[in-house]
């Protein structure tokens, strides 16, 4: 049977065959083996069979192959190189070639790849590019690059490495042989974009990314090999090494090369985006994206690779599969799956994705790997991508897709309601004498049913007009529905008002959900009273949504008033009122209101605490809450105990993708980089990000407060770049979910002012702070605590600007508003005492700045202070000494 090497051989002789003597010929030589005719079908197919294609063309000597007439300067096999000796040859290209060794000076066992220079090429400086490489291997270290161990010179003077031996097989081959799908090939592709980003924030390039460069081992791991053509893009390395881009070098791999490299142009990052691009492809649908002529020159490499348009990756199959059905039904096999559904998968946002990455213009590319990252993880979590135009029809397809869960479970939820109805009525039928009631309930189950029944008429094709349903249409049709439906049973209406007005919030549609549970309300209070356990229900789940709404006096007004009616009712609510309770500290602590809303954790972890057999979660989100209090306190070694202990009760019951679990996550990691534990923190930032992303959406209300934590642990750590994305996403987001004038968006500008302050943007952070405060002056109190956090940053950004008196006017608000709200010892009280002492020693008031800077010398001085305050504070106190 042949080897994964003869295929190039196989292919070469069966190309000019006629098909059905072709078909014969490849099944005998390949033993039937799907891998490997799928192989010898796809070099056939691209006309790429002969050994030149996967070798390095140099323009200048335009020789095909350097490397069958190799004569190296001394004995080779068993030749002894440093602590190793050389065992077997285990490739050759167009720079040299790699054996196989093994140590031998009884340290201990091991192989290693070691790979020399061609003896031809070293009248051409080429000892240079090896040179090159390993510096360049030295300063990458990830887990998808093949390590460097080890380098130096023979007795020649032919300079060598020492590398990692990574016993594999190239990508492709390893694909195919193990029939990875779409997504699998996909998840392993991600990993390869993650090494090469890697050389590229080490400022290096590889320009060589085909196949045989990329090994898999047998963990299926991909290795990146070959850095032999890298460009430095480093200028003092480029300086050192500058026959790694001259003019008269241009060493290329046809087949993966950038149009760029072909014309000799400037080489950026965006030349590995586009061969990234043509390894995607192979990888995908098993066919190269350019037709070679059996022979070419590099003119004819400049006409295909710069000016020729590729197929799509789903239109190349569709191309092939006219020549060979054969063929096409051997790479489907290879993914899996079968060749309709591999074309339909590759339809749409893979074909873009890949297209865009192999765009003619380097400035048309996607603007990064990371970029290109993005948008597989998109496809992978079924959101949208940048490479595919935007559509509300196509967002919205997507959302039905990531949403087909909450379809069948809010259809499962009618329909189960509509058996439990029945079952009870039946139950009922049996047991109750008055056949009046019998009557009502059978008129109440009936007017169910034919609600549901109109209800799934609207997903009647017909209806659609042959479009998907979505969720937010089955939704929204209910909303619609019952605003008539259920006449004569009002309370029912009610029942299902409140049902839907949950799953809306579930899906973090909360004005949707407010607008159901209001009516569901009224409904209840017109027609049952104020005291009775459903209307406290209802104003308990209004509650929740207001509190994710940010109208906290709203929420604390509903569900006060549902504690009220909780604990007038007869019997054990205790439970209920524990839930009430913790809902109600964390309303009053987003008011800032830390007292009461201590009080209130408090005394639902008691009642949990008396009712041991109900309270695992229940007290879990209490003590998270509670957490979340010492956190705001500035008690963060408490806060990070308290959130642990929340994490190790709520696990075990709602496992790890739960969305209060990922909240109590955030909520943590925020903590640890309160402490500088960054380390820590930025590992659960990340992941529950991701997490939320993937299944809430990027645009659900908890995803984007996620985004916001996450966009301030990365200005903390000074990634300024990167918070200045993250808070963006965040800002559009909010706007679009809520509008442009929602005190989320003002929050967001005062994170940006935060940024653009430590950035030594002052102007900038300015602008910023007063957007903010212009949007809160429209929704929120003047004494505010967001107003007052606000005004407090803006100061500081004055007292930089050197506008002192400004910022002295606007500080003491903020700290009227601190003292009126949390009293003189509250940490931020005490900070902005601090902050107005400064602005005072800056207009040269120093009178004035003495007893607050005194007074605010405990508080600075023993707390973790973020953005410098301490130096500035010190700077202060220096000065009003003097």
């Amino acid at each position: 049977m042949i080897k994964p090497d003869d295929v190039h051989t196989v292919a070469f002789q069966a190309r000019d065959m006629q098909p059905g003597e072709r078909q014969a010929f490849v099944k005998q030589q390949c033993h039937d083996d799907v891998t490997l005719i799928s192989q010898v079908y796809r070099l056939i197919k691209t006309e790429i069979c002969k050994p030149v294609a996967d070798q390095q063309l140099s323009d200048t000597d335009n020789k095909d192959n350097v490397g069958d007439d190799w004569q190296p300067a001394i004995p080779i096999i068993g030749t002894r190189i440093g602590p190793y000796q050389l065992t077997r040859l285990l490739g050759v290209g167009g720079m040299g070639a790699v054996f196989l060794a093994e140590r031998i000076d009884s340290e201990f066992h091991q192989q290693v790849a070691i790979k020399l220079v061609h003896s031809t090429l070293m009248s051409m400086n080429i000892a240079a590019r090896l040179r090159a490489e390993r510096q360049i291997l030295a300063s990458l270290q990830h887990p998808n690059i093949a390590m460097l161990l080890d380098g130096g010179t023979v007795a020649d003077g032919t300079p060598y490495l020492v590398m990692e031996y990574i016993d594999g097989l190239s990508v492709d081959v390893y694909c195919d042989r193990h029939q990875l799908t779409i997504e699998q090939r996909l998840r392993l592709f991600l990993k390869i974009c993650s090494a090469v980003q890697c050389a590229h924030q080490n400022l290096i390039m590889h320009r060589d990314l085909k196949p045989t460069n990329i090994l898999v081992n047998n963990e299926g791991q991909p290795k990146l090999l070959d850095f032999g053509i890298a460009k430095l893009l480093d200028t003092t390395l480029q300086q050192r090494h500058n026959n790694l881009t001259h003019h008269d070098m241009r060493m290329l791999t046809p087949a993966h090369a950038s149009p760029e490299q072909i014309l000799g142009e400037t080489i950026t990052t965006s030349s590995d985006i586009y061969v990234l691009g043509v390894l995607l492809y192979e990888l995908l649908c098993g066919c190269r994206p350019f037709i070679f002529p059996k022979q070419y020159r590099l003119i004819d490499l400049e006409q295909i690779i710069c000016c020729a348009k590729p197929l799509a990756p789903s239109v190349m199959l569709n191309h092939v599969e006219h020549e060979s059905s054969d063929f096409v039904q051997d790479i489907a096999r290879c993914r899996s799956m079968s060749t309709t559904r591999l074309k339909r998968v590759l339809k749409g946002d893979i074909d873009n994705i890949v297209m865009m990455a192999m765009r003619k213009e380097p400035a048309r590319r996607y603007t990064s790997v990371e970029q290109l990252s993005n948008d597989i993880k998109n496809w992978l979590d079924e959101l949208p991508v940048t490479a595919t135009k935007d559509s509300w029809r196509y967002r919205a397809g997507k959302f039905s897709k990531r949403y087909a869960l909450a379809i069948a479970a809010l259809t499962v939820t009618f329909i189960g309601f509509v058996i439990f109805t029945i079952v009870l009525l039946q139950q009922f039928h049996k047991t109750s004498l008055q056949r009046d009631a019998i009557a009502v309930e059978r008129n109440r189950a009936e007017q169910v049913s034919a609600f549901l029944l109109d209800l799934f008429r609207f997903s009647d094709p017909s209806h659609t007009h042959g479009n998907d349903l979505k969720a937010r249409d089955l939704l929204d049709a209910s909303a619609k529905r019952l605003d008539t439906a259920l006449s004569s049973q009002p309370l029912l209406r009610a029942t299902m008002l409140d049902t839907l007005g949950q799953v809306y919030g579930i899906m973090g549609l909360t004005e949707d959900a407010v607008t159901a549970l209001e009516k569901a309300l009224k409904t209840r209070v017109e027609l049952e009273g104020e005291n009775n356990a459903e209307v406290a229900n209802v104003l308990s789940h209004l509650g929740d949504f207001r509190i994710l709404q940010g109208e906290n006096a709203d929420a604390v007004s509903l569900l006060s008033r549902a504690l009220r009616i909780q604990q007038n009712l007869p019997g054990d609510h205790a439970i209920e009122q524990a839930n009430l309770l913790r809902l109600l500290a964390d309303a009053t602590l987003s008011q800032g209101n830390f007292a009461v809303s201590e009080e209130h954790v408090l005394q639902a972890l008691a009642l949990y605490d008396s009712h041991r057999q109900f309270n695992t979660l229940g007290k879990a989100l209490a003590l998270s809450t509670l957490g979340r209090l010492r956190a705001n306190q500035y008690h963060d070694a408490e806060a990070e105990q308290l959130m642990r202990a929340a994490l190790a009760d709520m696990l075990p019951e709602l496992g790890n993708e739960h969305p209060q679990v990922m909240d109590v996550k955030i909520d943590l990691a925020d903590v640890l980089e309160v402490q500088g534990k960054y380390s820590e923190a930025q590992p659960l930032f990340e992941m529950v990000l991701e997490q939320k992303r993937r299944i809430l959406g990027s645009e659900h209300p908890d995803t984007i407060s996620s985004l916001e934590y996450y966009g301030t642990f990365l200005i903390q750590k000074g990634d300024y770049d990167q918070a200045q994305i993250v808070v963006h996403q965040a800002l559009k987001a909010n706007s679009k979910l809520y509008g442009d004038q929602h005190e989320f968006v003002g929050y967001d500008y005062v994170i940006l002012g935060i940024l653009y302050f430590m950035r030594g943007e002052y102007a900038r952070s300015e602008q910023q702070y007063r957007q903010a405060l212009t949007i809160y002056a429209k929704r929120l109190a003047p004494n505010n605590v967001f107003v007052a956090i606000a005004e407090m940053s803006l100061g500081r950004t004055l007292i930089r600007e050197k506008k002192a008196e400004e910022a002295i006017a606007i500080l003491k608000h903020a700290l009227g508003s601190f003292k009126a709200i949390y009293g003189d010892d509250n940490q931020l009280t005490q900070r902005t005492c601090a902050i107005l002492g400064i602005a005072f020693v800056a207009a040269h008031r120093d009178d004035e700045a003495r007893p607050l800077l005194i007074a605010a010398r405990p508080y600075i001085e023993n707390t973790i202070n973020r953005y410098d305050l301490l130096r500035e504070f010190h700077d202060a106190l220096d000065a009003i000494k003097h």
